[in-house]
């Protein structure tokens, strides 16, 4: 994929921790690590990146708190995470964030599955001024 935008590439896991700010707008798919197809499903192109193997995300942007930049809402499954869409960043909107104080940056509220309605499960806010 050649383009004139910067790039941040991983595999899997963390990128960086969550909250901090990541420089950029094209990262590889989180949901099928950038191969461009499901694993364990022959020939079948992820359904998050159309089979391109890279996601676009306006910048800045931060890992999602909610599935730990992994892309997948559960581990062992083939479901997206509800917050990120299965693409493992998020657009932190600004670079004066915070941690959240209802989730405090674990992008769900305790004792729930669900994203945290406060910060999307970014696990981050916008700093108002």
């Amino acid at each position: 994929m050649e383009t004139g935008w910067k790039t941040y590439q991983w595999r899997g896991g963390r990128m960086k921790r969550r909250g901090e700010v990541i420089e950029g707008e094209i990262f590889e798919c989180a949901f099928c690590r950038g191969s461009g197809f499901l694993a364990g499903a022959k020939g079948i192109k992820c359904p998050v990146c159309k089979g391109e193997g890279a996601v676009s995300i306006e910048a800045p942007a931060v890992v999602c708190a909610f599935c730990n930049g992994r892309g997948k809402a559960y581990p062992r499954t083939n479901i997206t995470c509800p917050a990120c869409f299965g693409k493992g960043v998020m657009s932190a909107g600004s670079e004066d964030i915070e941690t959240c104080p209802i989730c405090k940056g674990r992008g769900r509220e305790k004792g729930s599955n669900l994203p945290c309605l406060k910060c999307r499960g970014k696990g981050v806010v916008t700093i108002k001024r």
